[in-house]
């Protein structure tokens, strides 16, 4: 059966006062089915799945999940870190996979994402356009920082949610992320460059070096009291595109999940 309620959460959710939808019922350990038609598939990735494991052999991933669907060949048309979660949004078709591509480059994709950031950010409304490129003076080969004269054009506007008082040395903020461009790491990397790391991010937070001590040993018990959180706090909470096939408006959103939902709350 295909599912159109494009609205559908991972589980029975609240809205609160701060107009978020958050999961009550614990954490899902594989995708949920948001929308699917003849064309698209949109599902809501936990964290800790990795979108393709190309580079992690014999690792579960996303692509392999869909497969055990029956979807022979999927062309994903987004994808997030392994330890973001949120809405990922795949082609079932090769006409959906050449119209999506289209709306990719276009930029007419419209993505908005939950994150929760070290310190008060003010004002409650910005705009990041900082150019980005893979730093060559880290250990993490991964990294990417702003970068004025190599950078590939970045723009973020941001929005703040709500400021979490309690708990923390400096506080913290939920913020609402709608990426322009879609470079990888890219809202990471920019509210690292407004000096707001994401909770929980091991290469753009307090210490990149967590990173590399998180691939030697797992999450340790420091690295959970300087980083507050096992995973960066990213959501991917919103996905705007059109059919493509009728260029009718679609929307999918996911509900945030159980372990931000409980940071919020807690430092409430």
């Amino acid at each position: 059966m295909l599912h159109q309620v494009l609205t559908l959460q991972r589980f029975i959710g609240r809205l609160d006062g701060s107009g978020y939808t958050v999961n009550v019922n614990g954490t899902a350990t594989e995708p949920v089915v948001l929308f699917e038609d003849e064309h698209v598939l949109a599902v809501d990735k936990p964290a800790g799945l990795v979108c393709h494991s190309a580079q992690r052999p014999g690792q579960p991933s996303l692509v392999d999940w869909i497969r055990n669907r029956g979807i022979t060949t999927p062309r994903m048309v987004n994808r997030l870190d392994r330890e973001t979660s949120g809405i990922v949004l795949v082609a079932k078709s090769s006409v959906a996979s050449a119209g999506l591509g289209k709306q990719v480059l276009r930029r007419e994709l419209a993505k908005e994402y939950i994150a929760i950031c070290f310190g008060l950010i003010t004002p409650d409304e910005g705009t990041v356009d900082e150019p980005i490129a893979v730093s060559h003076a880290t250990a993490v080969f991964t990294r990417r920082v702003v970068d004025r004269q190599q950078g590939k054009s970045c723009v973020t506007h941001w929005t703040v949610t709500e400021r979490l008082l309690h708990g923390g040395k400096n506080g913290y903020t939920v913020m609402r992320l709608r990426p322009v461009t879609g470079r990888a790491h890219q809202l990471r990397v920019h509210m690292a460059w407004l000096g707001h790391a994401m909770v929980g991010d091991k290469i753009y937070g307090p210490d990149e070096h967590w990173y590399l001590d998180f691939i030697r040993q797992g999450v340790t018990p420091a690295m959970l009291e300087a980083l507050r959180m096992s995973r960066q706090a990213l959501h991917a909470s919103v996905l705007g595109w059109r059919d493509p096939v009728t260029r009718e408006p679609r929307t999918a959103q996911a509900t945030l999940p159980a372990d931000m939902a409980e940071f919020i709350e807690e430092h409430r």
